[in-house]
Parts: structure tokens; C-alpha cells; sequence
């Protein structure tokens, strides 16, 4: 492929992630969460919020993990598709139970009794094998279907809405369009075939995914630390409050995440490594995207609460740039981080972030003991700001000791 076709291979493939993640997003924020709000009243989505919040640390922790995993080790082993169902059946079910615990110490209801819990479950699996799912287009590069992908987890999503609101069962919004998604999967997708087949590279996958899991839950949990810490500490309307002032940013964050998946799948068909010069392009470029998402940010998220949570707005509206800051950083350190894992061990990415969760663990307690949400603010900026710091300049040491090897 010339470099003229390649970079407009590219540069679709860019454009097909981010309209994927701007629908599901989209819908998400802009129709079921703000609904959701009207229709609950703003402390009963915080518990909403709490559950979900769960979901979000645990279900791309082992999914998003063992997806990135299969693109990496895919460069040095034979895997099959069973390596990695076989790990996604044991770690769903293993975070399911975890979730579930959770809620029960914290007097979190769900639906209440065995249903509840049984739909906890249920929806855990299935974001589980969801968020996996993505590696089917990773893996050939088509992100087309990727797109068609996430268009029917978005449909799926507003049809459980519609069930939502004859029901008043608020998990028929989520399993509903994680269900359609993984069904589409099913029926186009490979890697579900010989689906607990697995190979003699095994052992090495559950190594390594394993690593990279763990790697991942703390990122995820330092993600979403604010639904739990501050549930914990102040109430579930402070859920709602942080939640609703960080959604600008936390949808940019995830609009970036797929764009992440197409540099990560670029540089693992890569033989040799980044050097130095072309590690700092890619933070240099990094600086700026993030520099142009936080100046929007800025722009967008009051104009969004006004519209949108009308209600919460006087309330959380000195916290907007603090916020804001803080997910951009989070969005910058994630984006370096895939960066180095091209070129470094998984066992670093667990080692920093685990630094990382207890920088921030120490400073939210302190800051935020009181019930003081602005202080909560203050020590996940501090917290993110001191990792972007660390991620580059261990990628810089980095890059020059794989210089020198």
C-alpha cells in the first residue's frame, strides 16, 4: 500500500471511530441519561450512576484489556479464539461477583432480591464480551463494521429505553443494546468460532492478558473513583453533581479511546520500535489535540448543563474548568500510555498506574473529607497532572534504553 492510500486508509478508518463512539455517546448523554434525570429525579440516577459506575471499572477492564492483549501478543504467539472466551468467561464472572459484593456493602439496592442481582450479572457478562468484541475489527482493520457495530449497540440502547419506560426497568436499557451488539457479532464476526478451543500459546495469554487486566481495573477505577468515593463520603447527589459537570470531558475521553485502538493496532504490525524523535511527535501531537478538547470543553459544558440538567447548573458551575482539566489530562496520560505499550513490558503500565490509584486514593481522602466536592475536584487534577508528567518521561527513558539494547 502507497503512503497516499494508506493515509486515507487511515484517515476513514479515524473518522469511522469517532462516529461511532459520537452515536452511542450521543444517544447516552443527550437523550437516556438527561431523561433519566427527569424521569428519577437527580439522587436516584446517583444510584444508577453508582451501578453503572461499577460496570465501567469492571466490564473494559477484562474486555478492553484482553482485546489490547490479543493485538500485542498476536506479534510473538499463535493464539486462538478460545484463549481468550475462556478468560472472558472466568474474569466476567469473577468482576460479576465482585460487583455484586460491592453493592451489597455499600446498601447499594439494585432492582432488589435475585433479579436485581441477576440482572447485574447478566449485564456485566455482556459488556464483557461487548467491549472484547472490538478486536474483530482491530484485528483486520475494518472499522466500517466497527462502526455498524456500534450503531446497533446505539439502536439497541434507545429500544430498551422504549422498554425502560413500559417497564420501569432501567437494566432493559443497557442489556437490551449489549445483547444486539454481541448477537451482530455472532452472526459476522470469527471470533467466536472454536469458542473454547484453545492453543499451546495459552499459558502466555493468560499471562500476559492478566497483567494487562489488572493493569486496566486500576485505570478504570481511578476513572471512575468519583462515583464511589463520593457516594461513600458525601451522597448520591454529589454522584449526580461530578457526573453530570465531567460528561463534556469524559465523552471526549471516550471519543479518543477508539483512536487509541487505531494506533495501537498500527504500531503491533510494526517490526521495529518508536525512537525517541517520533515518540516525542506523538506527544507533541497528543499536547495539542488535548490543548484544542479542553478549550471545547470549556465552550460546550456549560451550554450542555444549562440545556440539559437545568436543575444541577448553579450548583457544580464552579467546578466546570477544574473538572474539565482533570478528564483532558486523564484523556492525554491514557492516550501516551498506548504509545509506550508498543515498546515496554505490560508489567509497567500495572506499576504505574498503581502509583497512580494510590497518589489519587490519598489526596480524595484528604480533599475531600467534609463533604467538600470542590476539594474532591482539586485532587484528581493534582492526581492526573503528576501522571501525565510520570507517563512521559518514563516513555523518554523508555524509548532511549530500547535505543541501547
Amino acid at each position: 500500500m502507497n503512503p497516499n492510500t494508506q493515509k486515507k486508509v487511515i484517515a476513514g478508518n479515524t473518522v469511522y471511530t469517532i462516529g461511532a463512539g459520537l452515536l452511542m455517546n450521543g444517544v447516552l448523554q443527550i437523550i437516556v441519561y438527561p431523561l433519566l434525570n427527569r424521569h428519577m429525579g437527580s439522587e436516584p440516577l446517583g444510584n444508577l450512576l453508582f451501578i453503572m459506575g461499577l460496570t465501567a471499572i469492571i466490564t473494559p477492564s477484562i474486555g478492553q484489556a484482553l482485546n489490547t492483549s490479543r493485538l500485542v501478543v498476536r506479534r510473538t504467539e499463535p493464539v486462538s479464539n478460545g484463549d481468550y472466551n475462556a478468560m472472558l468467561l472466568v474474569y466476567g464472572s469473577i468482576g460479576a461477583v465482585i460487583a455484586l459484593l460491592i453493592a451489597a456493602a455499600m446498601g447499594q439496592g439494585t432492582l432488589g432480591g435475585i433479579f436485581g442481582a441477576a440482572a447485574t450479572f447478566a449485564l456485566i457478562l455482556l459488556m464483557v464480551f461487548r467491549y472484547y468484541g472490538d478486536v474483530e475489527f482491530r484485528l483486520n482493520l475494518n472499522y466500517r463494521n466497527y462502526f455498524i457495530y456500534y450503531a446497533i449497540l446505539t439502536a439497541g440502547y434507545l429500544i430498551g429505553f422504549g422498554l425502560y419506560f413500559v417497564t420501569g426497568i432501567w437494566y432493559l436499557i443497557f442489556v437490551t443494546g449489549e445483547a444486539m451488539a454481541i448477537f451482530y457479532l455472532v452472526l459476522r464476526g470469527t471470533i467466536f468460532k472454536n469458542f473454547l478451543k484453545t492453543s499451546n500459546a495459552f499459558r502466555v495469554a493468560v499471562t500476559r492478558g492478566t497483567f494487562l487486566i489488572f493493569s486496566y481495573v486500576i485505570t478504570n477505577l481511578t476513572l471512575n473513583i468519583d462515583r464511589l468515593v463520593l457516594k461513600m463520603l458525601i451522597d448520591d447527589l454529589a454522584v449526580t453533581q461530578y457526573y453530570v459537570v465531567s460528561l463534556i470531558g469524559k465523552t471526549m475521553v471516550l471519543l479518543v479511546a477508539p483512536i487509541n485502538t487505531i494506533i495501537i493496532s498500527y504500531l503491533t504490525k510494526r517490526k521495529e520500535n518508536l525512537d525517541r524523535k517520533q515518540y516525542m511527535m506523538f506527544v507533541g501531537g497528543g499536547l495539542l489535540v488535548s490543548l484544542v478538547f479542553f478549550l471545547g470543553a470549556e465552550i460546550a459544558t456549560p451550554l450542555f448543563l444549562m440545556l440539559f440538567y437545568g436543575n444541577l447548573y448553579e450548583s457544580v458551575r464552579g467546578l466546570i474548568t477544574i473538572v474539565n482539566a482533570s478528564q483532558i489530562l486523564g484523556l492525554l496520560s491514557a492516550y501516551i500510555f498506548i504509545v509506550v505499550l508498543t515498546f515496554t513490558e505490560e508489567k509497567w503500565q500495572m506499576i504505574l498506574q498503581t502509583i497512580h490509584l494510590i497518589i489519587i486514593s490519598l489526596l480524595v481522602f484528604f480533599m475531600t473529607r467534609g463533604g467538600d466536592l470542590h476539594g474532591f475536584s482539586i485532587a484528581v487534577l493534582m492526581a492526573n497532572t503528576i501522571r501525565v508528567i510520570t507517563v512521559i518521561t518514563f516513555g523518554l527513558f523508555r524509548v532511549g534504553k530500547r535505543q541501547t539494547e
